[in-house]
């Protein structure tokens, strides 16, 4: 036992003396993703402005599938100098921690920054957080070789990688629990932490310059379920379980699909902007990652086949443009699908009267977490994720746990293997 407690104290003592080190890193990080977010932000706001002033013109189609392809090419040449910069982002994370990549932060970090404002920004079917995972691990790696830390680089990246979500989805606790759940998978004194004082380092300086907002914040006060609603609830887990299985078997099948195509590569990762430049042309509700639907129970929610078309005209997007290795996240489109499941299922009852209008807002809330449950496989995040993001609005924690734990349990039994670690096994085998 005193072996212990002065094995436990030398430990204190050592790494007291990295702490500094990583509220550097968070400090870092958050100044990195905050500007990423702000960069996504106004180029999405450019794409989308000429889109509503110019789009429907001839001449403003042509300008615009031009310019998706310029942007296509720009970023395939990218991809080519730096295949680090590809996709999510968050299986390199995996490999640099296992020490199975070797990547160069000095080039991979701005060249991910950049890539990615412009993917996410222009309105392809992309999440942000991807590459805010990636590009927080590589602020860890950055000052853990600046700094010269006796600590272990894996720490450094893993508590930064964590950072970069929390900030991502201006979530502190979520961050702690992805750094925890998806990329550690384990937890000791040292992660828990390292992790926590990056993370919360990192969303004090996100939030000094962008304001302490959460990410939906304009979702109101929802009341807590009665008991009557718990039988359509284990339902709705069923449905997100199914769901997630049928995103990870698509997406995933979209890579291996599109590595078997023999076609000119450049072709190849061109013809995903064209297409989603198209669409976009004919419909901009398709526009990014689709955070917008989550919000559409709020306003005037489309019908129910409506949004069937939109769950999978988003899945059709993504498949395409993930397929070819663009840079840019998948969870945020996976949480706005999660929603549409919620939305559709809860119309339905509403249409039947069996439900009030007013809870199909609630059931997207809870098709997200069983989405991102199901998909991710890591529960207690999604379930925490969604609390932060709705800014704590809802006092219906355990129906929320219930569809997480079902989704989970269902994607399980049908042995889909999470999404992330899926790709990663995928991208350790080709090396």
């Amino acid at each position: 036992m005193k072996q212990l407690k002065n094995e436990e104290l030398r430990w204190v003592q050592i790494n007291f003396n990295s702490l500094f080190l990583f509220f550097l890193t968070g400090i870092c990080t958050g100044l990195v993703i905050t500007f990423y977010k702000v960069g996504i932000d106004k180029f999405a706001k450019l794409v989308t402005g000429f889109l509503k002033n110019y789009g429907s013109s001839p001449m403003g189609k042509i300008i615009f599938i031009s310019a998706f392809f310029i942007m296509a090419s720009i970023i395939y040449f990218f991809t080519k100098v730096d295949p680090n910069i590809k996709g999510s982002g968050i299986p390199i994370i995996f490999g640099v921690l296992d020490k199975k990549f070797n990547v160069d932060w000095k080039k991979t970090l701005p060249m991910k920054f950049f890539t990615s404002i412009v993917t996410v920004g222009s309105g392809l079917t992309l999440g942000r957080e991807g590459p805010s995972v990636q590009m927080g691990g590589l602020v860890g790696q950055a000052v853990h070789q600046i700094g010269k830390s006796v600590e272990e680089r894996r720490v450094f990246v893993g508590a930064s990688s964590g950072a970069g979500f929390a900030v991502a989805f201006n979530a502190p606790l979520s961050g702690i629990m992805f750094a925890v759940e998806e990329i550690y998978k384990k937890t000791n004194r040292k992660i828990f932490l390292s992790s926590s004082v990056t993370v919360f380092s990192a969303i004090i300086i996100s939030n000094m310059l962008l304001g302490n907002h959460p990410t939906l914040e304009n979702i109101p006060k929802i009341k807590a379920l009665g008991l009557s609603a718990y039988s359509h609830i284990f339902f709705l887990g069923l449905l997100t379980g199914l769901s997630g299985v049928l995103y990870n078997k698509v997406i995933i099948g979209s890579k291996k699909y599109g590595e078997k195509i023999k076609i000119n590569p450049f072709v190849k990762f061109v013809i995903p902007f064209l297409v989603t430049a198209i669409f976009l042309l004919m419909d901009i509700n398709l526009f990014g990652s689709g955070e917008h639907f989550i919000f559409y129970p709020l306003s005037q929610n489309a019908e129910p086949l409506r949004l069937i078309y939109y769950y999978f005209m988003k899945l059709f997007l993504l498949a395409i443009i993930f397929a070819v290795g663009c840079p840019g996240g998948s969870l945020v489109p996976l949480l706005a699908m999660g929603s549409l499941v919620g939305n559709i299922y809860g119309s339905i009852l509403a249409g039947a009267g069996i439900i009030t209008p007013d809870l199909i807002l609630t059931f997207s809330i809870l098709g997200m977490c069983g989405q991102f449950s199901s998909i991710v496989r890591a529960p207690l995040t999604g379930i925490v994720l969604i609390l932060e993001m709705t800014g704590g609005s809802f006092d219906y924690l355990l129906a929320v746990a219930i569809v997480a734990m079902l989704s989970y349990t269902l994607a399980e039994s049908l042995h889909s293997k999470p999404f992330y670690s899926h790709l990663y096994e995928m991208m350790v085998g080709k090396n």
